[in-house]
């Protein structure tokens, strides 16, 4: 009996064929799936709509005429640059500080306006008074003027630490990444 069966089964699967081809293209109508009420839609707020930038990003400094790369670090407060052979000069009454840093491995002098000293404590814990600069810097298109430490990091990778005060609010941070923005 089963014998006699087998010589249908080309037979069955061409209905099958049949049936399955005339339900999708036989009625010549277009069934809309309705969407699913259980699954709500992704909603991106505005505030997250911002430039993603990785663990390490170049950094221009317009006024120095410097371009240097730079650790992105979420957890420090404040920004920080490498500086050696710091000095305060005065000038029209003004206090300014010259300091080396290096570009390419070569000694830069540079010079900013004094700000102010601060308290700064480092990731391992140990609080020191830093001296305080403000300078312009750029991120891709972003440009501001930040406070930034001056700070001997020659033993670190990164002669510049972007810290949170020039980061909030400006760039989402994936640290999986870098050089986001160009190099």
């Amino acid at each position: 009996m089963i014998k006699s069966l087998s010589h249908l089964k080309p037979i069955f699967f061409g209905f099958v064929i049949l049936f399955l081809f005339s339900q999708c293209f036989g009625s010549g109508q277009v069934v809309e799936k309705k969407p699913d009420q259980h699954i709500k839609p992704i909603v991106i707020p505005p505030q997250y709509l911002k430039p993603i930038i990785g663990r390490v990003e170049w950094v221009e400094f317009p006024n120095w005429k410097v371009k240097l790369r730079a650790r992105i670090d979420t957890g420090a407060l404040s920004s920080s640059i490498n500086a050696v052979n710091i000095e305060r000069v005065v000038e029209n009454g003004e206090t300014y500080i010259l300091f080396d840093t290096f570009v390419n491995e070569k000694p830069v002098r540079l010079k900013s306006k004094f700000v102010k000293e601060a308290k700064v404590t480092s990731t391992s814990g140990v609080s020191e008074k830093r001296i305080m600069i403000s300078e312009l810097i750029k991120i891709g298109k972003y440009k501001e003027e930040t406070m930034i430490n001056l700070n001997d990091r020659n033993n670190l990778n990164y002669p510049i630490l972007i810290g949170r005060n020039f980061l909030r609010g400006k760039f989402l941070v994936d640290v999986s990444l870098s050089h986001q923005l160009g190099d």
